[in-house]
């Protein structure tokens, strides 16, 4: 993924606004991101069920990665799920680390620098209109799924399937089972950590950035919720929407063509004439 670079702001901006005005734009920031969210959730949730199509798409998949040789979702969620508190550690991450470590990634960046928050929320916004797309077009069911649509391939529902104490439980109009491609909980929380990457030089925080992605990528399958293909496509879309918004970050910054000076000569000996 192309890594963009963030110029730093000339002024903090926690001191570029006086506190009211700082804290109605944070607010409106965030209510923006709030509302596009909210429509993306309700957009997924009704997108047409094609439940035996999806259970296709999902089988192909398996078959690639069985022919690359790197069908190994099964056995990493057996020996995963062993203990029951390995298990329960796994469905948390899934389950509630996904849109905490979003806000506190997305607030740490508009303190930062606001145009280093503006910049992640366009690649999220992005990545959306390119998940519906998939979820409309080429819906797939997840591992945890298939044995209720006859493939037994060893997986077991963790999250939803009992034996948990997680509740994960969403409203229907934005439940959508079949949605599994891209993989989000993967390529939102990868962009999170590419986003600290490049904000910080501190190797903490740089290493924290990566576990974070590699504790995500770990939960999702040991929860049999996708596959390793799920979250390369997940990926790809990430960087095809950062490459996306850096096309256009660099068009809004671009300056506007000037005048030539004899047009501009032209015009001010029209405007004294009038």
């Amino acid at each position: 993924m192309a890594v963009r670079t963030f110029p730093a702001p000339r002024t903090p901006a926690a001191l570029s606004f006086p506190g009211a005005a700082r804290a109605a734009t944070f607010g409106r920031d965030f209510g923006i991101v709030l509302v596009v969210v909210g429509a993306y959730f309700l957009v997924r949730g009704i997108a047409p069920t094609r439940v035996d199509f999806a259970v296709t798409v999902t089988d192909v998949l398996i078959s690639i990665e069985k022919n690359m040789g790197i069908f190994w979702e099964a056995q990493i969620q057996e020996m995963s799920i062993r203990y029951h508190a390995v298990q329960e550690v796994a469905n948390f991450t899934y389950a509630y680390l996904h849109f905490p470590v979003l806000i506190v990634v997305g607030a740490g960046l508009w303190f930062k620098d606001r145009q280093s928050f503006t910049f992640m929320r366009n690649v999220m916004f992005i990545s959306m209109a390119i998940g519906i797309v998939f979820y409309y077009l080429l819906p797939a069911a997840p591992p945890r799924l298939l044995e209720l649509h006859g493939t037994d391939l060893g997986f077991t529902d963790t999250v939803f399937g009992g034996d948990t104490s997680v509740q994960y439980a969403q409203p229907s109009m934005i439940m959508n089972e079949y949605a599994a491609i891209p993989s989000f909980h993967f390529g939102w929380i990868a962009m999170a950590s590419a986003a600290i990457w490049v904000n910080t030089e501190s190797r903490l925080l740089r290493t924290a950035a990566v576990a974070l992605t590699v504790l995500m990528s770990w939960a999702i399958v040991a929860s049999a919720n996708h596959l390793f293909l799920d979250m390369a496509i997940g990926g790809a879309v990430i960087a095809l929407a950062w490459w996306a918004a850096t096309k256009i970050e660099a068009r809004a910054s671009r300056p506007a063509p000037r005048e030539p000076i004899a047009m501009r000569r032209r015009v001010d000996e029209l405007d004294l004439a009038a």
